[in-house]
């Protein structure tokens, strides 16, 4: 059967709606969707709220920046960069290898600003330093001219430091010289564009895009009542069909469908308002509770569906008292031929009853079938060498070794 044409309306609709959408609208396969999507160029539609898939292009750019400059080019979080860099096991920015240009700026200017301008850790610049056997930069007292002094104070000390090649403790020293006040950024008023961010983006991206503090936009947002995304505690969007699942299920339920913790699930469900779901437990029948008494109560729960523990409470509840199994010849004859816990399944008993029973017979245990006897040669392995190394040698346990050397008081190697 040939396909079907492809109409001008289909294919203006290809970008406007997901792909299953589309094929249960036209009548035609995902696939042939899809192909016909690919084929054409057309993106893939990506609904509000999902997470936009990565591409090839954007995982090569991953690691040759700081993961804020690379998520401020992508249009990503600073946490999703960071989380596919990981899960690729790309190195951080940080830990790159060491250039010629990088290798020929050290010893110009102190560890601490070198650290701060190339993006790495203090620790790094100085182990790096002294690997080549470069001198650490001494600061050579130099007169300041009127230039420099009027730059005091209209930046932070940092800028000014670096501008001038000089020490940080320099500049700070000749502005508390000076009678300066440190450089202050004044306050200035929200506009309306940075206060419709500050529900689209995590805090510490709103705070590098606006040149504000994160504890200025997080003020920010506790005034206006703004439910953003809150970076400091859900690392993950939540998608519209996770939300969909809240106060219909329960914590533990929801948080195991969408790989999250349960104490995020509860916290993120208390602050959409969103009541927790209590199953009922099922009532009791009075034919059900006639049952109670007659027989154990791992019998009785498996009989009528429910757990031992809840037979036992309502029993004790009601005032009826348990039923002792007796033993039966057939029972008894089977103590001591298998191991006590196989026993135990096999009569659907108690491990503890098992055992008390064939104690009070003086019925000896089976033999472990997994047990294997000594051999005389691998006695006389014992204490020569470490437990731990003779354990891989006769393939047995460390705490069997052990064991029988101090049975035999055999001191350690």
């Amino acid at each position: 059967m040939a396909a079907s044409k492809w109409t001008v309306k289909e294919l203006r609709l290809l970008c406007t709606r997901t792909d299953r959408e589309l094929s249960r609208k036209f009548k035609r396969s995902v696939q042939a969707v899809c192909i016909k999507r690919n084929l054409l160029g057309v993106p893939r539609f990506i609904p509000e709220g999902n997470s936009r898939p990565w591409t090839s292009k954007e995982d090569k750019v991953l690691g040759t920046k700081p993961d804020r400059e690379i998520a401020r080019f992508l249009k990503r979080t600073s946490v999703s960069v960071a989380k596919r860099r990981m899960a690729l096991k790309i190195r951080h920015f940080r830990h790159r290898p060491w250039n010629t240009k990088e290798g020929r700026m050290l010893g110009t200017i102190t560890d601490h600003q070198l650290a701060h301008e190339l993006g790495r850790t203090v620790r790094q610049v100085r182990e790096r330093r002294r690997k080549l056997g470069i001198l650490p930069w001494i600061y050579t007292r130099r007169h300041w001219t009127f230039h420099e002094e009027q730059m005091l104070g209209k930046k932070c000390d940092f800028t000014v430091a670096k501008r001038l090649r000089r020490s940080l403790a320099s500049v700070r020293a000749k502005r508390e010289k000076l009678g300066i006040p440190s450089f202050v950024m004044q306050n200035r008023m929200w506009t309306e564009e940075e206060i419709a961010l500050l529900a689209k983006k995590p805090d510490a991206e709103v705070a590098r895009l606006i040149g504000r503090t994160r504890n200025a936009v997080r003020r920010q947002k506790r005034l206006l009542k703004i439910e953003g995304v809150v970076d400091l505690l859900a690392k993950r969007r939540w998608m519209k069909c996770e939300q969909k699942l809240l106060g219909k299920m329960t914590d533990e339920q929801v948080a195991k469908v969408t790989g999250r913790k349960e104490s995020a699930v509860g916290y993120y469900r208390l602050r959409k308002g969103i009541a927790p779901i209590h199953y009922l437990r099922r009532p009791w029948t009075k034919a059900e509770e006639r049952l109670l008494g007659t027989d154990t109560d791992v019998a009785i729960g498996r009989r009528l569906g429910r757990d031992h523990k809840t037979v036992g409470d309502h029993r004790r509840r009601l005032g009826i008292h348990s039923i002792i199994r007796v033993w039966t010849g057939n029972e008894i004859k089977l103590l001591g031929t298998m191991p006590d816990r196989q026993l135990a399944q096999h009569l659907g008993r108690t491990l503890f009853s098992i055992q008390i029973q064939r104690i009070k017979l003086r019925i000896p245990p089976a033999s472990n079938p997994k047990y294997r006897p000594w051999q005389k040669n691998e006695l006389r392995l014992l204490g020569t060498i470490p437990d731990a190394e003779l354990a891989q040698r006769l393939d047995r346990s460390s705490k069997a070794i052990r064991e029988k050397r101090c049975e035999l008081k055999i001191p350690c190697k």
